[in-house]
């Protein structure tokens, strides 16, 4: 029966799927019985906290997250320990040292817990009382030495502040809550919304790891990423990364959709629902010396249906080392390429500068004239870490600055560089200037967090028709002018951002943890002015980022 189901499945699959489905059948069948550790690191920034620093000294390659376990020269399990409770209770020390559940046998190892999040919050402007329910499980393990496998499901009803309500509800995102989904109407008050995860990985020589999942990726090694970063919704991957010498390089192939884009029955049957788009992605990682690493970036956005004849994945793009622009133009595509550089420099032990470039489109006699030309489509990214600050053990500083000029990421077409009515790069789109200050503090299970962002952006004028560049969603053929294009073109936008949090780590392993949040956050432009504040406290499983900093 299994033999069957098999070959069925790859007779119905296309190229890609038939590859990989091939390569995992013949894999299972050779597996030996030593455990893997190929699962991956949560990208939880709360979670990240804990091992960061240690992450961050000798040679490792931190930028692609997750990053993967068996590639990284730590012990994750002492560090995820910083203190043991109940040492002579087996029941409480399990709930509270380790995943809840652990089943090992020959040639396998399972680990599983439950994922909570009960928070209750109040929004004193609006005097809006304001929750989160969500209730799930995550189960993760090893098959022989060389593969592993995770899988995760949360089911979430929520009410949220105001200006996250707003967001939901507004047509552009068209009830989609940030990075977790499209949500269902709640009582005529809130949302109920959904999220799964998961993957295969299987290391298939000394040199390569193979994932096949469902998931999101980060590229860089700041707060937020002007490259790739896990602020939209999940998407279906095949990510494979080689390790040789002193260079790390990663290829990333994904299904997006284009929820904007609805295909009916009407139009074709094996188009129905949502039109999809594919994403493939290049970097290559050099650890140059012990202090100097440098990244390679490229990505490009197609439509399956963007010419005759095109129906699926195009194969010019699958190959893993070639350069996508010369590929583009060769075939005559409207496809959107992205090139960028990322950099992270140790200005000592337990601390580093880092960096990027973001390049949409750019001419170079237009840069050098100064005149504002709209297709110069660029941004940075500048930043600086720092650990044990002051001598302080787990006092950890971190400033960073990010500018994306108008237009960039956006296209003509639904090839933007974006998934699920969300950016897959920073979450303000474009034409934004930000700088944030983060500082963070933990002793023992005792953790403080403060943050605090400044943001200017150009935001679209309310009926206007015009697109001032920093909705990537908007057609850039829709723009006031080709030249004088300058940064907060539009409705320029001031945000103030600032959230105190003290939290207490329950159970490391999963990052269980009860927390007290304070928020205040200002808006201003013209004449305007909102203000609101709000509170919140939570028993939660904080392994994912939900970025509501805007």
């Amino acid at each position: 029966m299994i033999i069957n189901n098999f070959l069925f499945y790859f007779y119905k699959s296309n190229f890609i799927c038939k590859f990989l489905y091939a390569f995992l059948f013949f894999y299972f069948l050779s597996l030996s019985y030593a455990f893997s550790q190929h699962t991956n690191l949560p990208m939880g920034k709360s979670f990240y906290n804990l091992v960061d620093k240690e992450i961050h000294h000798g040679d490792n390659h931190t930028a692609f997250k997750p990053l993967i376990k068996s590639t990284m020269d730590l012990n994750l399990d002492s560090l995820l320990s910083p203190i043991v409770l109940f040492k002579r209770n087996i029941f409480k020390k399990n709930i509270f040292n380790r995943d809840w559940l652990i089943i090992t046998g020959e040639g396998y190892k399972i680990k599983a817990s439950p994922l909570f999040n009960f928070s209750l919050g109040y929004e004193s402007e609006e005097e809006k009382n304001t929750f989160v329910n969500t209730r799930g499980f995550s189960i993760h393990g090893d098959i022989g030495s060389k593969v592993s496998f995770h899988t995760s499901f949360v089911e979430n009803q929520a009410i949220f502040p105001n200006y996250i309500d707003s967001l939901i509800s507004s047509p552009t995102q068209g009830r989609v809550v940030p990075g977790q989904g499209m949500g269902r109407v709640y009582y005529d008050k809130g949302f109920d919304y959904a999220k799964s995860s998961g993957y295969v990985g299987v290391k298939a020589t000394e040199n390569i790891l193979l994932q096949f999942g469902h998931g999101k990726h980060f590229i860089g090694n700041g707060y937020r990423s002007l490259l790739l970063s896990d602020n939209s919704f999940n998407y279906p991957f095949l990510r494979i990364q080689t390790s040789f010498g002193d260079f790390q390089y990663s290829n990333l192939y994904a299904e997006l959709q284009d929820l904007k884009n609805y295909l009916s029955a009407d139009n074709n049957y094996d188009y129905m629902g949502y039109a999809k788009k594919y994403m493939s992605t290049h970097y290559l990682s050099y650890n140059i010396n012990e202090k100097l690493n440098i990244g390679l970036f490229e990505s490009i956005i197609w439509k399956t249906n963007h010419a005759l004849g095109a129906t699926g994945f195009d194969v010019n793009y699958l190959n893993p080392i070639i350069f996508f622009r010369p590929v583009e133009f060769s075939i005559n595509s409207p496809d959107n390429a992205i090139l960028g550089l990322n950099c992270k420099y140790k200005t000592s032990t337990n601390s580093y500068a880092y960096g990027q470039l973001v390049f949409d489109e750019f001419t170079i006699n237009e840069l050098k004239s100064d005149n504002g030309y709209w297709a110069n489509k660029y941004g940075y990214q500048i930043g600086f870490k720092a650990f044990d600050l002051l001598d302080v053990p787990n006092l950890t500083f971190n400033v960073e600055r990010n500018l994306v000029r108008p237009y960039t990421y956006s296209h003509w077409n639904s090839s933007n560089y974006g998934h699920y009515n969300e950016e897959l790069a920073h979450p303000l789109g474009a034409n934004f200037a930000e700088n944030i200050l983060l500082i963070k503090y933990r002793k023992d299970r005792l953790t403080l967090e403060f943050k605090y962002l400044d943001i200017i952006s150009g935001a679209d004028y309310l009926n206007d028709t015009i697109s001032y560049g920093s909705n990537i969603y908007a057609d850039y053929n829709d723009r006031n002018s080709d030249y004088g294009i300058e940064m907060f073109n539009g409705n320029k936008t001031n945000i103030h951002y600032a959230k105190i949090n003290f939290g207490y780590i329950l159970n490391p392993s999963t990052n269980f943890k009860i927390d007290f949040s304070i928020v205040k956050r200002t808006l201003s432009y013209d004449i305007s002015v909102y203000k609101t504040m709000f509170y919140s406290v939570s028993l939660k499983s904080d392994l994912f980022n939900h970025y509501y900093d805007f």
